[in-house]
């Protein structure tokens, strides 16, 4: 899978990604909620809809230290300024003194520093008398200013083992710590910094920081958090600390690997005192990205549903199918139907997926419980059936022993390949050179199998088209080689073949939201146009049986819908108009109906009176 959230925001990136420049998709406000609200009951202020699949999982709430103000990833504008007492965007007046603003954080309280551009100066720049000012640290850092303004601390994702940097505009001096800097945050009276280190056994540690010292002081080891994205808070005492943790306890790692296990992650408050921990935010879905704030508790919510639906090919309404699944495909005898299942769970980013199937009537309904079809350590993807039925192709980033986190040593990313007939048998790997691979399509021969993956050594998010050619008796491969497309394709994805096997269709992702539909000969001399439109994560595709038509997801305003285009061409048409996001469409064997992934999110400002 390419999750730029793993990438897509792979490892530490996806800090960066996430508070400075978030590429998540566009989103729908809804309104200010505050009719709810208790104080003994988790409030929301501020709620909203992504048009996503994962993209918007990891995206968070930076909240000003007066409750008022909440920064928040927006699609293509670094980050927007929301107004929690009356829900909605503000324009500000400082962004008006630079060229360009890719992220923000707050300092001193409510006013904000930007990552920005200025005259063909990129980096930091904080509020002055005559403008914006620009403040020497890197522009790629992490930066928290402490309570007062007068010293900063920071540290780079992408360099997080390098340790945290502290000190004021003169000089900063570095605080090197064993494991990388995952979040921190000062103490109120900005005299402590308060610093989580992920390791690569899973465990993260709790350091205090004393800079008139230079002390560093580990408080904990065993904490069960994210590798990235642990937002810290301290009350205004400075005795506790507020943080989200899968569990009080120390991580095991066979369980990161477990579909059902309960692993969300809930925000926990730690004596510093006593190192005591206990539970305070619990609900369904990922509570993270703690602030305490005028005497609340602020946090962000997940509440992500993904189901596979069926919807008349000739278009119409979805029903669902199978609840907790997404990423649809047919068997040959249109009698199956396989997924992936697990969800997107922050604290074991999808070391927890695997494949399930399910079987279906004459009417695509589900007539059998789930069983696993593909599963193993680290994510799996649906596998696709080969047109005789005797292999199922799969991409994996299979590890042979448990891991704890999604780039880690010994695990893979590649194409495999099992026997459809023999349960979870033994695997082949196909492939060893994947990086951030996407799904595989078989040709109509059962031979050849065509996938997309980054390129090592190439730049990151542009992928490119593989065939694969096996043998039909074994199951090894044959031959491995990259498709050659003619220009100006330079990033194609999802491909499917077409039912003569003489086609490939792929969807191209070009600037920003962009995209285009191409159908290209399987020999890759030969490519068409068919249609352009935009799209605000993987859309998927999929022919119809007798090849006249080609269906796609794409965005109808603010979400993801099923669209069809006519192999000849001309203009397309709307298939589906589901309140929530339709995507991955597949065509069942008879061409009745689309099997697609229904995504429904909802991204959560909440709050609890402390």
């Amino acid at each position: 899978m390419r999750s730029h959230t793993n990438q897509f925001l792979v490892g530490a990136g996806i800090m960066c990604a996430v508070l400075l420049y978030t590429s998540a998709p566009e989103t729908v406000a809804q309104i200010n909620d505050q009719s709810q609200g208790h104080a003994d009951k988790p409030e929301r202020v501020y709620s909203e809809s992504r048009a996503a699949w994962y993209e918007a999982a990891y995206s968070a709430a930076q909240i000003s230290s007066g409750g008022k103000w909440a920064l928040y990833p927006s699609f293509g504008r670094g980050t927007k300024l929301i107004n929690l007492e009356t829900g909605r965007e503000e324009v500000e007046p400082f962004r008006a003194g630079l060229d360009r603003v890719f992220g923000e954080t707050f300092y001193m309280g409510n006013q904000l520093a930007h990552l920005g551009e200025r005259a063909g100066q990129r980096g930091w720049f904080l509020p002055g008398p005559d403008g914006p000012r620009l403040f020497p640290v890197p522009p790629d850092a992490i930066p928290r200013w402490s309570p007062d303004g007068s010293a900063v601390a920071y540290f780079r994702p992408m360099q997080a083992d390098k340790g945290l940097f502290v000190g004021n505009a003169e000089r900063q001096k570095p605080y090197p710590v064993k494991g990388g800097i995952s979040g921190f945050v000062w103490s109120p009276d900005g005299r402590l910094i308060y610093a989580t280190a992920w390791h690569e056994d899973g465990l993260t540690s709790l350091l205090r920081i004393n800079p008139e010292t230079g002390s560093i002081e580990t408080l904990a080891e065993d904490l069960d958090a994210v590798r990235m994205l642990s937002s810290l808070s301290t009350s205004a005492d400075g005795r506790r600390l507020y943080l989200a943790l899968a569990g009080l306890a120390a991580p095991v790692a066979e369980a990161r690997h477990q579909p059902g296990a309960d692993r969300d992650l809930d925000i926990c408050e730690l004596e510093l005192a006593t190192g005591a921990r206990r539970v305070v935010v619990q609900a369904p879905g990922d509570d993270f990205f703690p602030y305490l704030a005028d005497g609340f508790l602020y946090w962000t919510h997940n509440d992500i549903s993904d189901s596979v639906v069926m919807v008349p090919s000739s278009g119409g309404e979805a029903r669902t199918v199978v609840d907790g699944a997404e990423l649809p495909y047919w068997s040959p005898d249109g009698k199956q139907m396989a997924f992936t299942y697990g969800g997107w769970r922050l604290a074991d980013w999808a070391l927890n997926l695997d494949a399930g199937v399910v079987g279906l009537d004459s009417q695509a309904r589900c007539q059998t419980k789930m069983k696993p079809i593909v599963s193993g350590y680290h994510e799996d993807f649906t596998p696709a059936w080969s047109p005789d039925g005797q292999w199922m192709a799969y991409h994996s980033h299979r590890s042979p022993t448990p891991v704890s986190s999604y780039g880690a040593a010994g695990s893979t990313d590649d194409l495999y390949l099992r026997r459809a007939s023999e349960g979870l048998s033994e695997e082949i790997r196909l492939t060893d050179f994947g990086w951030e691979a996407g799904v595989g399509d078989w040709a109509p021969d059962s031979r050849r199998v065509v996938f997309d993956s980054w390129e090592r050594g190439g730049p990151r998010g542009v992928s490119k088209p593989w065939i694969v050619t096996v043998d039909p008796s074994s199951g090894k491969p044959v031959r491995v080689e990259r498709l050659p497309l003619p220009d100006p394709i330079k990033n194609a994805t999802w491909g499917s073949w077409s039912p003569k096997g003489d086609e490939i269709a792929f969807e191209e992702h070009i600037q920003g939201s962009g995209r285009i539909l191409w159908v290209v000969s399987a020999d890759g001399k030969r490519a068409e146009k068919l249609v352009e439109y935009t799209s605000s994560t993987y859309g998927g595709l999929d022919w119809m049986p007798d090849g006249k038509i080609i269906v796609y997801g794409a965005l109808a305003g603010e979400r993801m819908q099923i669209f069809s285009e006519p192999r000849s061409g001309g203009s397309p048409r709307q298939l589906t108009n589901d309140s929530a996001n339709l995507m991955h469409p597949q065509v069942s064997p008879d061409g009745r109906w689309i099997a697609c992934t229904r995504m429904a999110q909802s991204k959560e400002i909440r709050r609890l009176k402390f």
